[in-house]
């Protein structure tokens, strides 16, 4: 029975530390604190294991070729506190790691401090585990061990990464600051306070002590590019722009330094800028964040065709992709390439314009192929991505409305709430609709459905309001309404707006007056205008109505609110 155990067991000896179906850290850069990838453990000789032991190290390193991990990880766990040995550590540490066990990973890493105590690697398998649990003190512990033993500065900054609270915070610059270093460890201490400071936006002290720190590291790049941010920050981009261009007069290879020079250089000086950008993509052609970000300038100068060979570079960094391919499809639409401008637009499948592309490539297809062509897209586009299904419905309601099909809007607006019941954002597109249709009832039924799941909306407080001032003669609850979102949001233009045209109606004309002239102060927009225009000839001043309107109708030539104030009041120019 020995000699069969020592026979199925000895291959797993030679490769204690290397499996083949070991994962190896593939989640450390999801985690706030970053490690160097464990290297494999150095291969062990034989050595004696107990029965039990070799027995579950066995079922754990079949478990581990099969990727049932959470078995081995099981099986290795408990023989890491049995056996003690760095080898079935390390590889527990693995396979912790792979699964997210966190728990298993403090345990794992703190049993190989006390294995191994002299081991970088052990304590950074302690650091990233505090990390991950938010114990920003006991991570600084291992950091600074890492620091004073091992020199690195990475591993020490890197607890300042961590999520906490503001108290947190405090709490942990104070124990930065409480570390007993040596006068050339010191400085650091300062950059990590700057750090945190930076972060509970305490930006005076941040900026007070990178200062320091960089009087006493000048050409420290971290240091330089957190003081530009700070900068930055509080709009003081000269002094940011001024201080990296400086930086790189003594440094001028440093890639990092230059990218942000050009980065500020985006806000004051866009040619300037430009020439930034062209010698970095000069030193590295292949760097894809860089022909993006040129690519955005060059668009926007005008440049379109290199800017276009630019972001067809980038789309091959998928993280970029999206971005690209909506920005190549702005670029042929506007050539009126239509065709193009659609495949460019179905290539964004995420990230922040997935819904304006979508919204363009359905404008598109109705324009090139017809409508049915664009809402069968939109039903494609709802099976594959469910997520994003209640605003793809919106979409298609905001085509029909735009063809002048409100009801079909209506009707798909309906299917989206059978879809997704009492949806707050459909609700409010179905009313908005419908009470630009006349139908008072079902926009009022919408907007008390939404006031009943809050009751402290203030669009939808507002919306109903507003739309009973319109429609109806209940002038009163209207006012009620419209107060009541007055009061949770004062400072909203559209409801001073409603607020005054409901005084007005109400006969209160210099309250109206005064809430109608501080909306349009607030915002210049012609439906406002022409309300304050209307007050302002019922109160007897023809001359300053006119005037109100007509910087209304030079912003919407032919508003219809605007002409029809006019025509029924005998209004000309």
């Amino acid at each position: 029975m020995n000699k069969l155990f020592s026979c199925l067991i000895f291959p797993y000896l030679l490769t204690l530390g290397g499996c083949a179906t070991a994962p190896q850290n593939q989640v450390a850069d999801a985690d706030p604190v970053k490690t160097e990838p464990v290297e494999a453990a150095p291969e062990l000789p034989a050595k004696p294991f107990a029965i039990n032991s070799l027995y579950d190290l066995l079922v754990a390193d079949i478990a581990l070729n099969r990727s049932q991990f959470e078995l081995a990880l099981e099986k290795y766990l408990v023989q890491a506190r049995q056996t003690r040995d760095l080898g079935v550590i390390q590889l527990a540490a693995r396979v912790a790691d792979y699964v997210r066990d966190n728990n298993a990973s403090l345990e794992i890493a703190l049993l190989w401090i006390d294995v191994a105590p002299e081991d970088p690697e052990a304590h950074r398998a302690a650091l990233q585990a505090y990390a991950i649990q938010g114990d920003a003190i006991n991570a600084l512990l291992h950091a600074s061990w890492l620091y004073t033993q091992e020199a690195d500065v990475d591993a020490f900054l890197a607890v300042t990464s961590i999520q906490m609270t503001d108290a947190q915070t405090n709490a942990l610059i104070a124990a930065y600051q409480s570390l007993d270093l040596s006068a050339e460890q010191q400085p650091f201490v300062m950059l990590a306070s700057a750090i945190l400071y930076r972060s509970i936006a305490e930006l005076e002290i941040a900026e007070q002590t990178v200062t320091e720190f960089l009087l006493l590291q000048p050409d420290n790049q971290s240091g330089l590019l957190l003081l530009a941010q700070l900068l930055h920050q509080q709009d003081r981009i000269d002094e940011a722009a001024a201080l990296i261009g400086d930086a790189l007069q003594r440094r001028p290879e440093d890639r990092k330094l230059r990218l942000q020079y050009a980065r500020l250089l985006t806000i004051t000086n866009l040619q300037q800028a430009i020439i930034e950008f062209e010698a970095l993509r000069l030193e590295d052609p292949a760097d894809q964040e860089i022909n993006f970000l040129l690519a955005l300038l060059l668009h926007n100068q005008g440049q379109s065709d290199r800017a276009m060979g630019l972001f067809a570079q980038a789309s091959q960094r998928p993280s970029l992709s999206a971005d690209s391919q909506f920005h190549m499809g702005s670029i042929t639409e506007s050539r009126g390439d239509i065709t193009s401008a659609i495949k460019h637009y179905s290539q964004v499948r995420f990230g922040r314009n997935y819904l304006p592309a979508v919204s363009r490539l359905t404008v598109l297809l109705n324009q090139q192929y017809g409508l049915s062509a664009a809402r069968q897209n939109l039903r494609r586009l709802r099976a594959e991505q469910p997520e994003q299904a209640v605003t793809l419905f919106q979409i298609e309601s905001n085509l029909l409305v735009s063809l002048q099909k409100p009801e079909l809007a209506i009707s798909i607006l309906t299917d989206g709430l059978n879809s997704f019941p009492n949806d707050s954002q459909l609700l409010y597109a179905r009313s908005m609709v419908a009470e630009r249709q006349d139908n008072f009832a079902l926009a009022e039924q919408d907007l008390r459905t939404l006031i009943s799941q809050d009751e402290n909306n203030a669009s939808a407080l507002n919306a109903l309001g507003y739309s009973m001032v319109v429609h109806t003669d209940r002038q009163d609850e209207a006012y009620s309404l419209i107060k009541r979102a007055y009061l949770l949001n004062p400072g909203d233009p559209a409801i001073i707006d409603s607020m005054g045209w409901v005084l007005f109606k109400l006969g209160e004309l210099a309250q109206a007056l005064e809430y109608l002239q501080k909306a349009l102060d607030m915002l210049p927009d012609p439906e406002i205008a022409a309300h304050l225009g209307e007050v302002q000839w019922v109160m007897g001043n023809p001359e300053a109505a006119l005037k109100t309107w007509q910087q209304g109708l030079q912003q919407a030539p032919d508003h219809p609110i605007i002409v029809e104030a006019m025509d029924r009041l005998g209004a000309t120019p």
